[in-house]
């Protein structure tokens, strides 16, 4: 399992993404037990994280947020490079919240915002909250 503390959990069919204090994610068959991928990449401890059938988004204490794969995170064969796609740094603190959905995601932090970014043009950042 994860060697610090673990900060968030979130269930998705038969797996379970836990996002923890040692700075990775892991995916979990909840059938068997089985830790089926580490995802690392985060600098800091991963606060929050949401999930869908496409992807996984999370969020940490240094501001970052990353947009992983979900169907390459579940390939055994698939690459650690391929499995981040984007990462993304428009807080100033922690990232405490996560919501999205198949066009959009919105970020809280402890600095006070909400970011709103779209996953169809991510790099044109709709105005902070």
């Amino acid at each position: 399992g994860h060697s610090f503390p673990v900060w968030s959990l979130q269930l998705r069919g038969s797996h379970l993404i836990s996002g923890s204090h040692d700075c990775t994610l892991r995916i979990w068959n909840i059938d068997t037990g089985d830790c089926v991928r580490v995802l690392h990449g985060h600098n800091s401890l991963v606060l929050c994280v949401a999930v869908d059938n496409k992807r996984i988004v999370s969020g940490s204490y240094d501001g970052a947020i990353k947009v992983w794969d979900l169907a390459a995170a579940l390939n055994a064969g698939s690459s650690s490079d391929s499995v981040c796609i984007k990462t993304i740094k428009e807080h100033k603190d922690w990232v405490w919240a996560m919501q999205f959905d198949d066009f959009q995601f919105i970020s809280g932090s402890y600095d006070g915002t909400l970011v709103i970014r779209s996953f169809l043009d991510p790099t044109s950042p709709f105005p902070e909250i």
